[in-house]
C-alpha cells in the first residue's frame, strides 16, 4: 500500500507528539546527604519507618525566625507544629523564648508539668468541656492558668460558657479575643459583634481579664496581591482593636497581647511594631506545604525514613499483568516496583529521585508500592526518603523522633500523647 505524503506528515506528528507527552526519566541515585542518612540508619539498627530531625536545619530555621522577630516583638512557638516535648524544649532555649501556642487539651496539660515556665496561648478555641478538663488535670504544678495562660475566645456565647466554668472553679480565667481578619473561619469580624464579649469582660474582674487578640492570616501568603492583603488584614485587625478601647479604655491601661503571624507570614511583621506577639512552628521543620516564597530561606528539616522490603524488575499490577511492559515502554519511571514497609503517609517521596507512586494499585498503609526507572539503584533494606506535608500530624505517627547532626543520630525525642 503506498503511502501520502499526508500520512507521513500525521504520522511523524503523532510520533512527534508522543515524544514530548510522554514522561521523562527522573530517577537517579541518593545525593551525598542521604546517602551518609542510610548508612546511618542501618549502622543503628532501624528496622522500621521512622521521622527523622535534622538538627543543623533546624537550628538554622530558627536563626532565621529570629532574626526577624525580635524585642519587643515576641516569638511564640507553635506546639502542635513540634508534638514533641523535648523537640519544644530545644526550640524554646535557641530562640531564647517561653512563649507557645497550644492547640489540644492533653498537650496542654503535658505542657504545665513540664514546662511550668511556659506562656500559652490557646491557638483555637476549645469546647468549655476541654476547659474543665484541663483543670480537673492540672495537679500539683507550678504553672499558674491566672497568669501564665490565654484561652481564647470567638464568640460572646462562647465567653459566658467560660464565664460560668471560672465561676464554678472559684477563679479568674485570662481571655484572648480571636479576630476573622479575613480566613472567616470564626472569631469577631465586626465591632458590633465583639463589643458585647469585651462589656462581659469588664463586667466581671472577678473571673474574667482581657490578655489580648489574636488573629490569623495565613491565607494571605497563598493569594496575590500580598501586600494589598497584608495591609487590609493589619487595618481591620487594628480598627477592631480600636472599636474596643473606645468603649472600654479600662481594659487597655495595662499592656495587652496582639497576636498576629504564622510561618508563612511572621516574616512580614518586622516594620509593624503594633504586633508584639508573633507566632510561627512549621517553618523550624519545614514540611513541603511550606514551600512557599515567603520562607525561601528556610530548609527542609524533616524525613521519613522507610525501608524497602521487597524490589522487582518490572510492575505488575493484580488483574493487568500483560501491561507491564506498555507501563515501562510509556513511562520510564515504571521499569521497576519498590514496597516499603509502611505508606499512605501524607507526605511525598525526596529520594532516591524519581520515586513515584502507582495509581493503580493505590495507597497502602501496609507495603505501599513504589515505582521508579532503571536508573534508581535501591537493593532490599535500603532507605526512602520522604518529606511529610504536614509536621502536626504525621509527626505523631512514628513514635520518637531520631534527631540528627553531620549525619548522625545523636538523641531520641519522644512525641506528646494524647
Amino acid at each position: 500500500m503506498k503511502i501520502s505524503r499526508r500520512q507521513l506528515v500525521v504520522g511523524g506528528l503523532a510520533v512527534s507528539a508522543a515524544a514530548i507527552l510522554r514522561p521523562p526519566d527522573k530517577g537517579g541515585v541518593y545525593d551525598t546527604y542521604f546517602a551518609r542518612l542510610d548508612q546511618t540508619l542501618k549502622q543503628a539498627g532501624v528496622g522500621h519507618p521512622r521521622m527523622l530531625i535534622d538538627l543543623d536545619r533546624l537550628d538554622a530555621n530558627i536563626d532565621q525566625v529570629t532574626s526577624r522577630i525580635q524585642a519587643p516583638q515576641t516569638y511564640r512557638i507553635v506546639v502542635k507544629s513540634l508534638p514533641s516535648m523535648e523537640l519544644l524544649r530545644y526550640a524554646m532555649d535557641r530562640a531564647g523564648t517561653r512563649a507557645l501556642m497550644g492547640f489540644h487539651q492533653p498537650f496542654l496539660n503535658q505542657l504545665a508539668l513540664a514546662v511550668p515556665d511556659a506562656d500559652v496561648l490557646l491557638g483555637k478555641p476549645l469546647p468549655v468541656q476541654a476547659a474543665a478538663r484541663f483543670y480537673e488535670e492540672l495537679g500539683d504544678s507550678d504553672f499558674d492558668p491566672q497568669t501564665q495562660l490565654q484561652w481564647l475566645i470567638d464568640s460572646e456565647a462562647r465567653l459566658a460558657e467560660y464565664q460560668q466554668l471560672a465561676r464554678s472553679l472559684g477563679t479568674r480565667m485570662r481571655i484572648s479575643l480571636e479576630l476573622d481578619v479575613g480566613l472567616h473561619r470564626g472569631g469577631f469580624e465586626s465591632a458590633a459583634a465583639l463589643l458585647p464579649a469585651v462589656a462581659r469582660i469588664a463586667a466581671d474582674p472577678q473571673h474574667l481579664e482581657l490578655a489580648g487578640y489574636m488573629g490569623y492570616e495565613a491565607f494571605i501568603a497563598k493569594l496575590p496581591n500580598l501586600e494589598g492583603r497584608l495591609r487590609k488584614v493589619i487595618d481591620h485587625y487594628q480598627s477592631l482593636v480600636a472599636a474596643c478601647r473606645g468603649a472600654q479604655p479600662a481594659l487597655f491601661e495595662k499592656d495587652l497581647i496582639y497576636n498576629v503571624g504564622g510561618s508563612q507570614t511572621y516574616a512580614l511583621y518586622q516594620d509593624e511594631p503594633f504586633f508584639n506577639d508573633i507566632s510561627a512552628g512549621s517553618g523550624l521543620v519545614m514540611p513541603t506545604d511550606f514551600d512557599m516564597p515567603t520562607l525561601a530561606d528556610h530548609q527542609p528539616a524533616c524525613f521519613i525514613a522507610t525501608p524497602v522490603l521487597k524490589q522487582e524488575d518490572q510492575v505488575r499490577v493484580p488483574g493487568v499483568e500483560f501491561a507491564s511492559g506498555l507501563f515501562a515502554a510509556w513511562n520510564p519511571n515504571r521499569q521497576q516496583s519498590f514496597y516499603i514497609y509502611g505508606g499512605n503517609w501524607q507526605a511525598d517521596y525526596e529520594s532516591p529521585p524519581g520515586l513515584i507512586r502507582n495509581p493503580l494499585w493505590g495507597y497502602s498503609s501496609n507495603q505501599e508500592m513504589v515505582n521508579a526507572s532503571d536508573r534508581v539503584e535501591l537493593a532490599v533494606g535500603d532507605f526512602v526518603f520522604l518529606r511529610p506535608r504536614q509536621s502536626e500530624a504525621v509527626f505523631l505517627q512514628f513514635g520518637d523522633l531520631l534527631a540528627f547532626r553531620g549525619g548522625e543520630i545523636t538523641t531520641r525525642w519522644p512525641i506528646l500523647a494524647g
